[in-house]
């Protein structure tokens, strides 16, 4: 099997490429998706990009990153593709490690791994063991694009209403992605194998301070569990922040509740 790994950036995140691509290496090809909001970031391209077979690079003006994981996914040449943002960093080993873990979970359509921070920290909490998603989030885990894998030929795609860059929603695209998976009756597994490096700031850090994080939040609770459990999951959700934060949970609720009217 073969491995793409699929870089999305936009603007000037294009400088960053060269520090995520490795060596060329069997059986792993990188697709970079760039998207651009002004044309005078195209004269940014490391040229070093075009030089390698190995290395396919696609254009996209505008914003959006569900869009730009969409345009990837497209653009794809690998049975098996790996999410991959401007500031992650991998080794060789892991890369084939990923298509290693294919061969062994020969059932997998979709694999999530592990991921650090740059000091080789784990970013979340893990389970220790290989299990089915659904058991790994029963124990907490909540997924990180960078961590997510697929076979290539599924079809599934990102919800565009979702995501850095979409109208109303900055996140959620992937538990709505796996939702999808799930429901179309693909097999998706966590195994705890660390595959990448990367940036620890996530947007779902700033959930507190966000109205539009938790406008988002709601959004994601109304398409994964529907309307009914989505109210009852942001009433727990604001309780939660008054209770470990002292904050005022009416704005967060209040939030919340807006993203699921947004998704009606």
């Amino acid at each position: 099997m073969t491995l793409d790994v699929l870089i999305c950036t936009i603007d000037t995140g294009i400088t960053r490429i060269p520090e995520v691509v490795l060596p060329q290496t069997a059986g792993i090809h990188w697709t970079v998706s760039m998207q651009y909001t002004d044309r005078r970031y195209l004269d940014l391209i490391p040229p070093e990009l075009s030089l390698r077979p190995d290395i396919s690079l696609t254009l996209m003006e505008g914003r959006g990153l569900s869009r730009n994981r969409n345009n990837a996914i497209s653009h794809a040449k690998g049975e098996l593709l790996l999410l991959a943002d401007d500031d992650c960093r991998y080794t060789a080993e892991a890369l084939l490690g990923i298509i290693h873990t294919y061969e062994l979970m020969s059932q997998a359509d979709l694999i999530c791994f592990a991921a650090e921070d740059y000091e080789g920290r784990p970013m979340k909490h893990y389970p220790q063991q290989p299990m089915t998603y659904q058991a790994a989030a029963s124990q907490g885990y909540y997924l990180s694009s960078v961590e997510m894998s697929f076979r290539a030929g599924l079809g599934l795609r990102f919800d565009e209403r979702f995501g850095l860059g979409s109208k109303h929603l900055c996140a959620g695209e992937e538990d709505v992605f796996m939702h999808d998976a799930l429901r179309s009756g693909y097999t998706a597994v966590f195994s705890p194998t660390c595959i990448v490096r990367s940036n620890a700031d996530t947007t779902g850090a700033r959930f507190l301070d966000n109205p539009k994080l938790q406008l988002t939040k709601g959004a994601t609770f109304r398409y994964v569990y529907g309307s009914a459990e989505a109210l009852w999951r942001c009433t727990k959700e604001a309780g939660w922040w008054l209770v470990h934060e002292g904050a005022n949970p009416i704005p967060i609720l209040y939030n919340m509740m807006r993203g699921i009217w947004i998704l009606q």
